[in-house]
């Protein structure tokens, strides 16, 4: 996902580089979607497996909450840039890349923070 994320944040313009440009954004994207399906899936099964019997479905909703959580920040970082950073040329010519480069940088210690994390009792046993 990281690596989604960075290529999105300096791919070069359609002016840059003409048509190879949204080729690129493109390629981005199925890279993130493709990584996000990847995770999904481990993730919770991690969340269920490190649960207790009786705790199982609140740990699994972590997914859901934090899943919520990060659309919401993304949109507090959009209003944020919009009304009180950037003015409206910048946003349009390099503001928008922001949010990209901070996915990137966040989900390089989400998997720093995942290669840490030990084995669940159950996938032990």
């Amino acid at each position: 996902m990281s690596f989604g994320s960075l290529m999105i944040a300096c791919t070069p313009t359609y002016q840059t580089i003409g048509l190879f440009a949204p080729i690129l954004l493109f390629a981005a994207r199925l890279i993130q979607g493709l990584s996000v399906g990847g995770e999904y899936g481990t993730s919770a099964t991690y969340l269920s497996e490190m649960a207790t019997k009786e705790k199982r479905g609140f740990y699994s909703s972590f997914q859901y909450v934090t899943l919520i959580g990060g659309q919401l920040l993304a949109v507090g970082l959009q209003l944020l840039l919009q009304k009180l950073i950037l003015n409206e040329e910048e946003l349009k010519i390099w503001g928008w890349r922001i949010p990209f480069i901070i996915g990137a940088i966040l989900s390089v210690i989400a998997f720093y923070i995942r290669s840490i994390l030990e084995e669940t009792q159950t996938f032990e046993i």
